[in-house]
């Protein structure tokens, strides 16, 4: 296992050079503008990991919420639908009928205690729920009115699925994230994400990544691969919150992901199992070359 891992990191090592050599930022680093800390790359790289896994958690509950009420109705009989978070640990999800006027169909899910609750019993809706209903429709107007233009997606592979999730205390983020209907695919790429403030202004808009990167989990003869590697230049160092989401939701049986970071000149680790990253500079890979040799 250890000589698998070192062969991994050789072979990332060998690829890291040749991206890094084709891109500035090497000259950039030579004049002086020096990577963060190690200390500050990894508490950057904790907190990605904390969002990738919240975002990770939503993605998931949409889906299963998605999945569970057309197993009960047909997509036409619902007039809206919402997914938030009525606390800290819990998520919600209720679609309405044709008129909005009634819950058809819920679903809840208790982060702490694994717990999931559906009921199925036609209720009119709360004030909350209508607010809620309201301020969704105020969001996407005002997040797609500015960048609906910006957002790509490959239609071969999947529709994009829109996740909102609260980042703090003046912070809605909403995420929209490359679709997959295709078995054994990891997409990366095509992922953006608007923030807004409490009165549903737009703050900030990102591109996680320039491109689409569909990675396939199997080989041709359907052996599992061991790990999923690419690439991120200068303008996106570290492994991005959509990267930890999707390779959670399609990873197969892989527990790993490399981000091969031309900016920092090194490669970053994701582990599935213990939701932690790592980053291996150049220098610290050719040490631990030098010491297996």
């Amino acid at each position: 296992m250890k000589t698998n891992v070192i062969t991994s990191l050789s072979l990332l090592f060998a690829i890291t050079i040749l991206v890094c050599h084709s891109c500035t930022m090497n000259d950039k680093l030579s004049k002086g503008h020096s990577r963060p800390s190690d200390k500050q790359i990894q508490a950057d790289l904790d907190s990605i990991c904390a969002e990738g896994y919240k975002l990770y958690v939503a993605d998931r509950f949409n889906w299963i919420a998605s999945d569970s009420a057309l197993a009960h109705y047909d997509i036409e009989d619902f007039g809206a639908n919402m997914i938030w978070q009525p606390s800290d640990t819990v998520w919600s999800a209720f679609f309405t009928d044709k008129e909005v006027m009634s819950c058809v169909y819920e679903l809840r899910y208790n982060t702490a205690t694994d717990e999931w609750k559906s009921l199925h019993s036609k209720r009119l809706l709360s004030n909350t729920e209508q607010q809620l209903l309201k301020d969704k429709s105020i969001m996407y107007r005002n997040a797609f009115s500015l960048y609906g233009d910006s957002i790509r997606y490959n239609s071969e592979y999947g529709q994009p699925n829109i996740d909102i999730v609260r980042i703090n205390d003046h912070t809605i983020r909403m995420y929209i994230l490359q679709g997959c209907e295709r078995p054994n695919i990891i997409p990366f790429g095509n992922d953006y994400s608007i923030d807004l403030d409490n009165n549903y202004n737009v703050t900030a808009f990102r591109r996680y990544h320039r491109s689409f990167i569909p990675i396939p989990t199997v080989v041709e003869d359907g052996t599992p691969t061991q790990n999923a590697t690419h690439s991120h230049l200068k303008d996106n160092p570290y492994i991005t919150p959509t990267d930890i989401c999707n390779f959670l939701l399609y990873r197969g049986s892989m527990t790993q992901t490399f981000v091969l970071s031309t900016a920092l000149n090194g490669i970053i680790i994701y582990n599935a199992e213990n939701n932690k990253a790592i980053f291996l500079s150049h220098e610290v890979i050719e040490k631990i070359q030098k010491r297996e040799h």
